[in-house]
């Protein structure tokens, strides 16, 4: 357990903040930052990095927009502390010459099993805002998913990818039709493959006290009546395929895939919207506990918390295709592309590393291998 009254003595300005964010101590030294001010991107080595370095560089109010959770934030802490619950098994005498985590989303062929998730508001960030993370995925080879509440429009954040970049966007249910219908049309114009549609957050936003002091927030616009005719209703109004994003029970998984859905997103929103939601890993353990069979019917993504290679190889291991990072880009993007690039090339590293160190260095050999994760005794109920 660290000391706060040596850390106090040695980071005044960063002390208490380091200790209030669950972030694991890996020796990150805030003793030379200016608050305001973004430090050294050359000191940081890992993605909890990148939130301190935001935290230190962004307004309180910016940093609280991208931070905050709902309620007491349980959900948010259980995603990014329950990962010590679980224990990684690696195998020896295995030929690991040979690195492979090219990924397949959706038919579509990508340098990495990681993605950039939906996150609003990439510009309290960076003037770049979203540009930024098409350019640095365009680079890296990897998909990127905005958020349909972006700050650049969606045809501003197409023309920044590379050219052929494949991207996919996100959308609401919004209550009003004429505008959902809109924005899949000009989805679709604008080259995007595919739709995000988040079904977690019908009505009304999550209450985040966190930054509701500094914004008491409002009515989302989203649509509160959102059944499973409306749900067919929006699948006839866009050609591109459409993948439920949100889903935070083993029944509504598969109810995603009887209802013959390509794909589904486990989430629960970076504990934005409810409090108390299980985490991904719990999910999966219970899809697999109640209905396997979902993993050979339909592609399964999940996000929550992943800050690490480790975290990656548990849930593919687990049954998922592909893992979002949602916040993390984010917190990088205070340093432009340049910073979500080391991003990703940080959480490559350290993926086809620990690949080889636990003996399998094809993806395709983690990809629904329980026997690489030691779960919990007690799974989720």
């Amino acid at each position: 357990m660290r000391s706060t009254t040596l850390l106090a003595m040695a980071v005044p300005a960063l002390a208490a903040l380091d200790l209030l964010e669950n972030l694991p101590d890996t020796g990150l030294d805030t003793s030379s930052w200016i608050v305001g001010q973004a430090p050294s991107i050359n000191g940081l080595v890992d993605a909890n990095d990148f939130q301190m370095a935001a935290k230190n560089t962004l307004s309180p109010q910016n940093y609280a927009y991208y931070r905050t959770a709902a309620l007491d934030e349980i959900g948010y802490n259980a995603n990014i502390l329950d990962w010590a619950k679980l224990k990684l098994n690696g195998y020896s005498f295995t030929d690991v010459s040979n690195s492979n985590i090219k990924t397949s989303i959706l038919g579509y062929t990508f340098n990495a099993p990681f993605f950039i998730a939906p996150a609003a508001q990439a510009g309290l960030a960076s003037g770049g805002a979203e540009s930024n993370l098409a350019a640095a995925a365009g680079q890296a080879g990897i998909l990127y998913v905005p958020s349909i509440s972006s700050t650049q429009s969606l045809e501003t954040i197409a023309a920044a990818g590379s050219p052929g970049q494949v991207m996919f966007h996100q959308e609401y249910i919004w209550s009003d039709t004429n505008r959902l219908q809109d924005e899949l049309t000009r989805m679709e114009n604008a080259g995007y493959k595919a739709i995000f549609l988040t079904v977690d957050n019908t009505g009304v936003n999550g209450i985040r006290n966190r930054y509701q002091r500094y914004s008491p927030g409002g009515d989302a616009g989203h649509s509160a009546d959102f059944t499973i005719e409306a749900l067919n209703k929006l699948r006839s109004m866009t050609s591109l395929p459409i993948v439920p994003k949100g889903v935070k029970t083993a029944h509504d998984v598969k109810l995603c895939a009887d209802l013959g859905f390509p794909a589904v997103y486990i989430s629960n929103h970076g504990g934005r919207v409810v409090d108390l939601t299980p985490t991904a890993v719990e999910v999966l353990l219970d899809v697999h506990r109640l209905y396997p069979e979902v993993f050979g019917q339909i592609e399964i993504y999940a996000d929550g918390g992943v800050r690490r290679a480790s975290h990656i190889l548990t849930l593919l291991s687990l049954g998922v295709t592909a893992v979002g990072l949602g916040r993390s880009p984010m917190y990088a993007n205070v340093y432009g592309q340049q910073g979500v690039s080391k991003l990703i090339s940080i959480l490559t590293q350290e993926l086809t590393t620990t690949m080889a160190l636990m003996g399998q260095a094809d993806i395709n050999g983690f990809r629904g291998n329980v026997s690489y994760v030691s779960p919990p005794s007690k799974p989720h109920r």
